[in-house]
Order: structure tokens, then sequence, then C-alpha cells
């Protein structure tokens, strides 16, 4: 994972952080909660959560209002040296997950990015003091974004004290640092939007098969329930390409593949764009003309979809979508900016088949043409 670490702090630096990535692995058993993976997904707080600003520096006092009242351990951030805020960050990131970190760096997310470097600078000086201000903010948003909250008491437990946010700023300046660390005013800024109605892609209707209107490829694992039967399944799609694959994993039994690989056996399926389907395991690969291709990213967009209306499906709040093709279809995504795909749904004669998407393995992204493409010595057809 490339969470990005620079720490600077004298000599003592590497033992620090060599130190810091070991207790991490000894911390990292805290269970990471759904609603961890939701928030780690969403480009905004909540309108309800109380952390949108209708300005940057009432962004500081919503977060500062948040870490009070909610009981937690925290001292002004004037109160804080460079050295003692560098060493409450690395005792948060002791607990950091994994999974986090890797949802933010597939969305390329400003939260992965973590530099707690810093020079020495005359204490009380304009420069000592805006270094001092992004190194609060940046271990608050480390506490924030890259700590289960299951971690959150243990590390209270410890003792530690966080910073509140600066108690004025931000400040207006190119320095590229600080705007990084502070980047949070982007975040939980709102402008003048009303709070109920903010979203990074305007989405408003239906989404689109993946995603929201600027997800046309994406990659996802899925688990497969199909009339009984449970498997797991790598999915590739792109809709520029009008292809799609499908990798049906240990234990699946794809209709499609039956009859041609063995039940349980890996089983692959490409909707090529050439149209041709091909099936392949590692014994045999066979080609036929497809019966069907990949879906239509707007298909839920291009007439005969409707709003059901919002619920829980696996722990995430999502918005359920219905359209009547030659079965019922149902479709669920997270109800935030991204619209990322968390379950479809039909039933067939009465029995259900169903995809449900891992959110934390999506990732909204042209696919390499080589996934589509007719595979090597599979010039046979599909008996």
């Amino acid at each position: 994972l490339k969470l990005q670490f620079l720490y600077f702090i004298g000599h003592s630096a590497s033992k620090m952080l060599r130190g810091t990535l070991l207790l991490a692995a000894l911390h990292c058993a805290s269970s990471l909660g759904t609603s961890d993976l939701t928030r780690a997904t969403m480009s905004k707080p909540r309108a309800t959560s109380g952390l949108l600003a209708k300005t940057k520096p009432e962004v500081f006092t919503s977060i500062n209002d948040y870490m009070v009242k909610g009981g937690h351990r925290v001292a002004n951030c004037e109160q804080f040296t460079h050295e003692q805020l560098t060493d409450v960050t690395s005792k948060i990131l002791m607990y950091r997950d994994s999974s986090l970190a890797s949802i933010y760096e597939k969305k390329s997310d400003k939260r992965n990015h973590i530099d707690l470097a810093h020079v020495r600078e005359e204490k009380g000086s304009a420069a000592y003091n805006m270094t001092r201000d992004g190194l609060c903010a940046q271990a608050l948003m480390a506490w924030a974004h890259h700590i289960p909250t299951e971690a959150r008491g243990n590390l209270k437990a410890t003792g530690v004290v966080l910073p509140l946010m600066p108690a004025s700023g931000p400040i207006d300046t190119h320095d590229e640092t600080y705007n990084s660390r502070i980047s949070c005013t982007d975040c939980h800024y709102n402008g003048d939007l009303d709070a109920d109605h903010v979203t990074a892609t305007n989405d408003t209707g239906a989404p689109r098969w993946g995603g929201n209107n600027q997800t046309k490829a994406f990659s996802v694992l899925v688990n497969v329930t199909d009339r009984g039967p449970h498997w797991q399944m790598k999915y590739f799609y792109d809709d520029d390409q009008k292809a799609s694959r499908w990798e049906n994993l240990e234990g699946q039994k794809d209709s499609t593949c039956r009859g041609i690989v063995k039940d349980g056996k890996p089983c692959t399926v490409i909707y090529s764009s050439d149209g041709h389907m091909y099936i392949q395991s590692e014994t045999i690969c066979c080609h036929k003309k497809k019966q069907a291709g990949a879906v239509k990213s707007d298909w839920l967009q291009n007439g005969g979809g409707s709003y059901v209306g919002r619920s829980t499906v696996n722990g995430y709040q999502v918005d359920e979508w219905f359209k009547k093709g030659m079965y019922d279809n149902h479709y669920y995504a997270l109800a935030n900016d991204f619209r990322t795909p968390v379950r479809f749904m039909e039933h067939i004669n009465g029995e259900v088949k169903q995809w449900d998407f891992l959110v934390p393995t999506w990732k909204p992204a042209s696919q390499p043409a080589s996934l589509f493409t007719r595979p090597a010595d599979c010039e046979r057809p599909c008996l």
C-alpha cells in the first residue's frame, strides 16, 4: 500500500517510525466495522453529522465541537510542540487498518497522504505555528480516517491526548505541505449549498451500473448466490469496450459454465466485444456466439427503472432501484456520491440469484483490453 509516510525529526526519526510500524502490526486486530468502510468511501460527511460547514474557518470549529462533545481526551492545538504532535500521530497510526488505506489509495484520496516531516523552526514564529497547525489537523485526520472506530477506544485507554484544530485559520498560503495537511477544509466545506444536497457528482437520478455518472468501468470482488449455491467471483467491466469478464472461483456453479466446466472448478466467462462469449478453465476453452452481452452502464437510466427507497444492505445505507426485465431486477447502491454497487438481485422461478459486491474491493477504472480478448488456443466451439 502506498500510504505516504514522511518522517523527519532528527536522528531518532527512523527508530520511532520502525517502532510505529511494528506496533501497528500488533494492534491491527481491531474489527473494521461497516460504518468505517462507509465513511472511507464517502468524499464528504453526511449532512446530519454536524461536520459540514459553510465557511472554512467553521470547518475547524465543527470538528472541535465534535471532538469535545464526543468526550475525547483533547487539548488545544497551541499547547503542542512539533515533536509532541508527531509522537501523537505515530501512536494513532499504531492502530491503523490497511483496508482503509487501500480504499484511499484506489481513489487517489487526499486522506491517503500522511506527512510528518518538519524542519527546525524558531518556536513562536509564523512558520513554526503554521507547521504546528498543519500537524494538528493531520493528527485528527489520522484518528478519524485511518483507524477503526473500535480501535479508538483502545487508543483512548492508553491515555493519549489528541489535539484540537487550531483556534484560528485556515491560513491563506501557497505552502503545499500546510495545504495538504489541512485538506479537511475541502472535504468538510459545504460552501453556499444546502447541506442536505451535497454530492460531488450531483447525481439525483438512477445510478449507472457500477457507480455514478462518471463510472463506466470498474473491477470488484463479488459474493454470488445462484438459487442455492454460493461462491466468489472476480468481476471486470468496461462499458466503452462493451465487455465484461467473470472469473468464477473455486466452488462455482455458474449456469454458463455448467456442462462445459466441471462444477466447483474455476471457470472464466468473457463477454467480448468481438461478438463471442469465451468459456475457459484450466483444461478447456471454447467459444460461442453471445446470447447476451455486457450490461449497458445506463440500463437503469434508459427507461423503465423506478426508485424504491432507502434501506440497509450488508450494513450499508443504500438506495434501491427496480427495473422489470426478463426477471425482477433489484439494484442497490451506496447512498453517497460514489453510488458504489452493493447488491444486484433477481428472482428466477421464485429462487434468488444475487450478487453481493464487496465494497472495499470496488475500483472504478478503465480495464485492460487484454481481459476481454479471445484467449490463446480457444478455437473450438462450445458444444
